[in-house]
This record gives structure tokens, C-alpha cells and sequence, in this order.
């Protein structure tokens, strides 16, 4: 597989992540699900993933919840990058006034 020649260049979660969809496309859901066990649950997009994999396999409820889940999450960080941004763009006019 594509992706586990790519974990040995570049062992990163998103690899990870990736490689789980690969896998449960491949192999099925379950295997798919087996991958994802080993990506870390702190990784962007994972319950995105989950959602999918466990749709692909028949439990709905589950996909529900955790699409459910993995969208709150990306409006929470929308809402940090957004933030995070504008604090940005205060310092560098903050910086840009003061060297006038």
C-alpha cells in the first residue's frame, strides 16, 4: 500500500489519518477502524474519519454523533483561528505605528 511506503518517509499523524481512509477502503471499514486505533485522538479531522468509517460499516448512530462531533470541532477552531488572526493583525499594527 501507497500509504504505509509513505509511513516509512514520513511518519506523521495526518499519514496516519490518511492511510486509516486507505485502508477502509481497501479492506473494509473494520480494518479501516483498526487502523485508526493507532492515530492519536488529538489529530484534526479524526472524528471526521471515524464518522466515515463507521458509516461505511453500518453503525449510523455512532456516524451521526461523532459527524456531529467533528463539525462543533471545526467550528470551535475556526472560531481560534479567527481570533488568532485578528490578534495577529492587531500586533503588526501595533508594530506599523509605532515605526511611522
Amino acid at each position: 500500500m501507497v500509504y504505509d511506503e509513505l509511513l516509512r518517509f514520513a511518519d506523521t499523524p495526518i499519514v496516519r489519518l490518511n492511510r486509516a481512509v486507505a485502508i477502509g477502503e481497501a479492506d473494509g471499514a473494520p480494518a479501516g477502524l483498526a487502523a485508526l486505533a493507532e492515530v492519536d485522538e488529538h489529530v484534526p479531522r479524526r472524528e471526521a474519519v471515524a464518522a466515515y468509517l463507521h458509516e461505511k460499516n453500518g453503525d449510523l448512530a455512532l456516524a451521526a454523533r461523532l459527524y456531529a462531533d467533528a463539525a462543533r470541532k471545526r467550528t470551535q477552531a475556526s472560531q481560534t483561528s479567527d481570533y488568532q488572526t485578528r490578534q495577529a493583525e492587531s500586533r503588526l499594527n501595533q508594530h506599523l505605528q509605532h515605526h511611522r
